[in-house]
């Protein structure tokens, strides 16, 4: 059947419709470069939109140019704890362009801005070639900005630091130099200037550091003084490093060497002299004098400490707020500096080839209470010396710190721990005590008390080798002292004071030591206010340094050294609570005392030129200047409280130990009965004696005293009586009746932990029969008595640990003698006293030996002998 024509018409468009939608193509999407591109292009016109809006506005807010502001300087004022100004010894006097030598004004336009007569205030080439030079040269060798701006930095803008101010900066020095000459434009940077002790503006300080007007300056001080603004304190040739100094003024040299201002010959000239032969100090007054050492202070804590610049710190009208005491740090320094010290009647006045520092603060917050920077009212060098501030050698004040402290806090010492004075053998580091010989075994509170070295020395191997050198070095660090070290070995000889420190950091770690273990840096700036009414308080914070009850056990054996009669604190006991420690370095170099309160810490330091006799040293003016300034301070603020036992301390006897533990030191053996006793007796003389043997070097080492020995004999007809006491191993009989006798032997000791006690009895027995032959009577006992001499033979050997009792005994008598001989004589020299103020001067051994012994006494006394002969050796 033939299809109609108008199926045949949607037939045909039908496949057109097909045949169209398959020839059509997909459209084509765009790289996504392109996209990037794009996006990147509109952030870019977006970017320069908002940075020149941004521009305007704060060019639009720019403060205008002050001519007022250009010139004047507003410096630093220090206000003392009680409210009171200090005299900081700043001087501005302002001088002409005209009246600055050239070579002054070729100086610093060499090393700050050498295009300086080429550019209209801001230099683009500069910036980049900053950075090159500073890489090449030693950070310092060029600056980023111009004088131009500098000048606008430090005059016009606040210290923040921000984009804007950026942009201002730049603005500002632009609009300038179209207002304003390049010679004023040089004038006003260099009169607006800090250049270090106290001086404003380049011809205060010509005067300050070579007495001079700044018309005069050669190109080796202008090249001192041109170096000074970047970093006034760090590079000042009297009050700072005069090697940072010789650095500083390299690169100016350099610069002008470079811009052809001085020739070859000129720069290796200028090299050749000492800093300190360049400058000449000018003469300061009293006030200025005093308070010299707290301006350099309050400099470096407001760069360290508050991160401020120098534009934020110099010409901005900045107060800062001390915790001088102006009325004790006046008195300290007029009576120091005038020689107006009471030394307790000693005759000596302070020798003038001798120097001394010490720093004042507060013990509960690290606060500087005074600072005392030399003995000298005018110090005759051209180098001022801040004693101060500069770093020493500590001696043995660093025992507490690098010895004892670390074994309370990691391994909980106590403080009757055991240690031993004797010589080191096979030890690199083989140091002597202070005084002649050694004395044995003893605890860590008697040898801190007399400040022994090789028990100190090794306290600190024990540390070292059980918990690893960390344990010290952390301890130390955390109270601000730096340990000497041999790359990443720390020296031994640190726990004899080889580490440096200030009075200031000295005085702070001590301070630590009366606060529980509380650390705060030494500071004296307590708030400082801008100009602008804003305040920064303080930023230092104390902090845990230590365990309380490290900090309190230290503190209790430093009692010691101050009021035990063996102390090392010559002045004598105080009528209050004080604690601390002396020091010495070789060769009576440097003397130290550092002492605390609850109040106060103050540490003094004295010392002495290599050209100068160690007879300077004596006596030991560092106690009597502490002893001096801690009574003043306690008759301005009243007597301090005493230090407070914490909780996690407890006591036994006169010794402490954490709690929680059981010290092994506290707890001595029980004291051992008399061993080997015989008797050699004449008969027809009727007289003999009676010996013993006894380690009195064991019983001294667990802390035992006054050891003794009672004697008592039973008659036949049963009467007894004491025969004798005595010390001794040996007593003299006589007037034995036929029979047997029956000697008994008991040692008694006194321990502060347990008090006295009595050992077991020995017993001996002795038959006399005079109508029969010596030999005869010794047998004849042991056949008329068969069931009591075996026993007495049984317990006699057991005592003895060998049998034939003359022969064995006579050698084992004889070496404990050489022993108590050379155990007692150092005894006898140091105990008594110690057991009347503390009770605490135990010779003990450490457990080693105390094993050793025990071991010993078990033996015979051929044994003990031998045991005796290694502990002298070792």
């Amino acid at each position: 059947m033939e299809r109609s024509r108008v199926a045949r018409r949607q037939d045909t468009t039908t496949n057109k419709q097909k045949n169209t939608t398959k020839k059509s193509k997909p459209k084509t999407k765009k790289p996504i470069w392109r996209r990037i591109l794009l996006i990147a292009t509109l952030l870019f016109i977006i970017g320069v939109v908002a940075a020149g809006a941004y521009s305007a506005y704060a060019i639009a807010t720019a403060p205008p140019l002050d001519e007022e502001k250009l010139v004047k300087t507003y410096p630093i004022q220090l206000i003392s704890s009680n409210g009171e100004p200090l005299e900081s010894g700043q001087v501005r006097e302002y001088v002409s362009i005209n009246d600055i030598s050239e070579v002054m004004q070729q100086a610093v336009v060499s090393i700050e801005d050498r295009r300086f007569y080429e550019h209209n205030g801001i230099d683009i080439r500069r910036i980049g070639g900053a950075v090159i030079a500073n890489l090449t040269g030693g950070f310092g060798a060029e600056g980023g900005s111009t004088i131009t701006q500098q000048l606008i930095k430090q005059s016009m803008l606040s210290s923040e630091k921000s984009l804007k101010r950026k942009i201002q900066e730049q603005w500002l020095a632009i609009k300038l130099e179209r207002e304003y000459s390049k010679e004023q434009i040089l004038e006003m940077y260099l009169n607006i200037n800090y250049y270090g002790s106290g001086g404003y503006g380049v011809q205060s300080a010509s005067k300050a550091y070579f007495n001079k007007p700044v018309s005069e300056v050669n190109y080796q001080e202008a090249a001192i003084l041109a170096g000074l603004p970047q970093r006034p304190s760090a590079y000042d040739p009297i009050s700072g490093d005069q090697e940072l100094t010789r650095y500083r003024q390299e690169q100016v040299l350099a610069a002008m060497k470079r811009d052809g201002h001085i020739t070859e010959e000129q720069y290796n000239e200028a090299l050749n002299v000492e800093i300190a032969d360049v400058i000449s100090p000018a003469p300061q007054t009293d006030g200025e004098s005093y308070t010299r050492a707290i301006y350099a202070r309050v400099q470096a804590e407001l760069e360290e400490d508050y991160g401020l610049e120098q534009a934020d710190i110099y010409g901005a009208g900045l107060k800062v707020y001390t915790s001088i005491d102006k009325d004790l740090h006046t008195k300290f320094n007029n009576d120091i500096k005038s020689n107006n010290v009471d030394f307790m009647n000693v005759e000596n006045v302070f020798p003038e080839d001798l120097r001394m520092g010490a720093t004042v603060l507060n013990t509960k917050t690290g606060e500087i209470v005074a600072l005392i920077d030399s003995q000298q009212a005018e110090q005759g060098e051209k180098n001022y010396r801040d004693f101060s501030r500069e770093k020493r050698q500590i001696g043995s004040t660093a025992k507490p710190f690098f010895d004892y402290g670390p074994g309370i806090e990691n391994g909980q010492w106590s403080t009757g721990k055991v240690l031993k004075d004797a010589p080191f053998k096979d030890e690199d580091y083989n140091p002597v005590n202070y005084y002649e010989g050694y004395r044995g075994n003893n605890t860590m509170r008697y040898f801190l008390t007399v400040s022994a070295n090789t028990p100190a020395l090794r306290a600190f191997y024990e540390v070292r080798d059980e918990f690893g050198q960390d344990a010290i070095k952390s301890f130390v660090e955390n109270v601000g002292i730096e340990p000497s070290m041999s790359g990443d070995e720390m020296n031994a000889s640190n726990a004899l004071g080889a580490a440096e420190a200030s009075t200031s950091q000295m005085a702070a770690a001590y301070a630590a030591l009366g606060t529980n273990g509380m650390y705060t840096k030494p500071h004296l700036i307590q708030k400082i206010e801008f100009n602008d009414g804003s305040t920064i308080n303080s930023p230092v914070k104390a902090k845990q340094a230590m365990e309380d009850y490290t900090a309190y056990m230290l503190t209790d054996m430093l009692r010691d050294v101050v009021s035990a009669s063996n102390g090392t604190y010559q002045p004598g006991a105080f009528p209050y609570d004080v604690a601390g420690k002396t020091g010495t370095t070789n060769n009576d170099m440097d003397k130290w005392f550092a002492g605390y309160t609850t109040d106060y810490s103050i540490a003094v330091w004295t010392g002495r030129s290599n050209e100068t006799s160690d007879t300077v040293m004596k006596p030991n003016y560092a106690q009597f200047y502490f002893e001096y300034m801690m009574q003043e301070v306690t008759n301005a603020n009243g007597r301090p409280a005493a230090f407070q036992q914490p909780d996690s301390v407890l006591s036994l006897g006169n010794e402490l130990y954490v709690k929680g533990t059981k010290p092994k030191d506290l707890e001595p053996d029980k004291l051992p009965a008399p061993t080997g006793a015989s008797i050699n007796y004449d008969i027809p003389a009727d007289r003999g004696t009676l010996t013993w043997s006894y380690n009195k070097e064991a019983v001294q080492a667990d802390g035992y005293r006054d050891l003794s020995f009672t004697v008592t004999e039973k008659r036949p007809d049963g009467s007894e009586r004491v025969v004798a006491t005595t010390s001794d191993t040996s007593v003299d009989i006589s007037g034995l009746t036929n029979g047997t006798t029956t000697f008994t032997i008991v040692a008694t000791a006194t321990n502060p932990l347990v008090g006295e006690q009595q050992s077991s009895p020995l017993q001996t027995q002795y038959t006399v029969q005079r109508n029969q032959e010596p030999a005869e009577e010794e047998e004849e006992p042991e056949t008329e008595q068969p069931a009591e001499e075996p026993a007495e033979e049984e317990q006699s050997n057991e005592n003895n640990g060998n049998n034939g009792n003359n022969n064995n005994n006579g050698n084992g008598n004889n070496d404990e003698t050489d022993s108590e001989e050379t155990t007692e004589e150092p005894a006898t020299e140091e105990t008594p006293p110690a057991e009347e103020e503390s009770g605490t001067d135990l010779e003990r051994q450490s457990n080693s030996e105390s094993s050793e012994s025990n071991e010993s006494r078990g033996n015979g006394n051929s044994d003990r002998g031998n045991g005796n002969a290694d502990r002298n050796n070792e």
